[in-house]
């Protein structure tokens, strides 16, 4: 499965570069310039993961990952900034579940580590989901093959109770 990430850095140079480095490892890539922009493309596209810089002009990335996460719950997300305060990890943490932050400048080789284990990290929950949907099936089949076999004993109790009395 080709995973898709959302990228959002108000910073061109930024988004070229990041594009480049995942695209050219086999992701798909949506690229957005701000906040707005990032959402509109939620409207209409599945994400595995969002990873947004933290100062953007329209709005900070915590608020912005806040709102992606109504729109596309099941995306990992990721922030990136160069103003690492513990109250923007715990606001990011608290507000916008985020999986990891990442400090900028990052590292290729880490943050592609941080990348795929936050989309096994996704791929773990989906298959939790598809399992835990599929046992809720089948339990649900069985109550109702149980209510069935429970009512065919009833009526065949009904039928011979006059018989033994």
């Amino acid at each position: 499965m080709v995973h898709h990430l959302l990228i959002v850095d108000d910073e061109e140079s930024v988004l070229s570069v990041l594009g480049d480095l995942f695209s050219s490892r086999g992701y798909k890539i949506t690229l957005a310039t701000s906040a707005k922009q990032a959402l509109g493309a939620l409207q209409d596209t599945k994400v595995n993961l969002i990873m947004a810089d933290y100062q953007m002009p329209d709005t900070d990335g915590v608020e912005f990952l806040r709102q992606a996460q109504v729109i596309c719950p099941d995306a990992v997300r990721i922030l990136l900034t160069a103003h690492g305060t513990l109250q923007v990890a715990m606001a990011a943490i608290n507000d916008a579940n985020v999986y990891k932050f990442v400090a900028k400048p990052w590292h290729n080789r880490d943050l592609l580590l941080t990348v795929q284990r936050a989309l096994e990290h996704h791929d773990l929950i989906v298959q939790q989901r598809i399992v835990a949907d599929t046992l809720e099936l089948m339990l649900e089949e069985n109550i109702l093959e149980i209510e069935r076999l429970r009512q065919a004993l009833k009526e065949m109790a009904d039928k011979i109770r006059p018989l033994v009395s």
